[in-house]
């Protein structure tokens, strides 16, 4: 157990650094006028009409997606598909901040796979209940929970909340495309099959796992809708709970027996990368950050002019308040 819990801890601490860096935003900025439509709305508070630096300009003209224009909602997914599978071309030297640190936790959670799931063991009424918990972090879940922020911010005629939902089930739906791909590439074994030690391949290319164990798809799902909620609303009192949901879901599937520290973690880093995309692509109402204590120790933040120009890695950079 001593194990499992430094895992998470490891894990807690690269997310926690990530994420509070955006916990005191600016609460209003002055619309863009070059967002479509959105300049004019005066029944919703300054909140709510908080456009980020760096988003696409839309022309007026161009629709935006939602319930009455779907057509726009797939050429949208087309789009971040293309940009999240192309972005590793577009690295830079400046990504080592956060790709570094990924990079030992997710060997040192390779390391030590076999181990903390032998020491979690094997419990059935706790998998009952882990399993039960975990469930509000599948894919369809997740996506239900995007969809009712949705309806809820049409009926409040909160475009802010609306957007949240609407962008919350994009990045689920981005995400769960770039984890399907990863399962069926490492086609991973999970802790209760064969041997224990989650060996990739095992059966060589004569059998093809739609749903292995690397990485975890509740993981990516609960990340990318809580990474979408903290990036809307920036403030420790929605983060906490946001990435705390997530974080409940990730233990859940370890304890669960389901996965190993590995599948979460890439899984979780999945999740808050598709987000963080999704939000500097797509946000129109998502406040623009101050610089905080945790965004200077970590690396340098420079704002995003153009996020089409801009890596994966780079588009979870914060954009700077004026």
């Amino acid at each position: 157990m001593k194990i499992l819990m430094r895992l998470f801890a490891l894990v807690g601490f690269i997310l926690f650094a990530i994420s509070a860096s955006q916990s005191h935003a600016q609460s209003s900025v002055t619309p863009d006028e070059n967002i479509v439509g959105h300049t004019t709305t005066t029944a919703v508070s300054s909140q709510s009409t908080a456009p980020t630096t760096g988003n696409t300009a839309r022309s007026k003209s161009d629709p935006i997606c939602g319930i009455t224009h779907l057509v726009r909602c797939i050429q949208d997914l087309g789009e971040d598909e293309k940009g999240i599978f192309t972005s590793p071309l577009r690295v830079q030297p400046r990504d080592a901040y956060w790709l570094a640190p990924l990079g030992a936790a997710t060997g040192m959670a390779f390391a030590y796979d076999a181990d903390a799931s032998q020491a979690v063991g094997v419990d059935a009424n706790r998998a009952d209940i882990a399993n039960k918990i975990s469930d509000f972090g599948s894919f369809y879940a997740t996506g239900a929970e995007s969809a009712g922020i949705y309806f809820i911010g049409l009926a409040k005629n909160n475009p802010k909340l609306a957007e949240t939902g609407r962008l919350g089930a994009e990045a689920i739906l981005d995400s769960g495309t770039v984890a399907l791909v990863t399962k069926l590439a490492s086609n991973r074994q999970r802790p209760l099959q064969r041997n224990g030690q989650g060996n990739f391949w095992a059966n060589g290319t004569s059998h093809w796992e739609f749903d292995s164990s690397f990485p975890s798809d509740h993981a990516t799902a609960s990340m990318a809708l809580a990474r979408v909620i903290a990036g809307e609303y920036p403030h420790w009192y929605v983060a906490l709970p946001a990435y705390g949901f997530a974080e409940s879901i990730g233990v859940s599937r370890i304890l669960a027996s389901q996965h190993f520290p590995s599948d979460v973690l890439v899984g979780q880093a999945i999740g808050f990368l598709s987000g963080s995309y999704v939000l500097n692509h797509r946000a129109l109402y998502r406040p623009a950050a101050k610089r905080t204590l945790t965004s200077k120790l970590i690396g340098s933040f420079n704002p995003i002019t153009d996020p089409r120009t801009h890596s994966l890695g780079a588009s979870i950079e914060i954009s700077l308040g004026h």
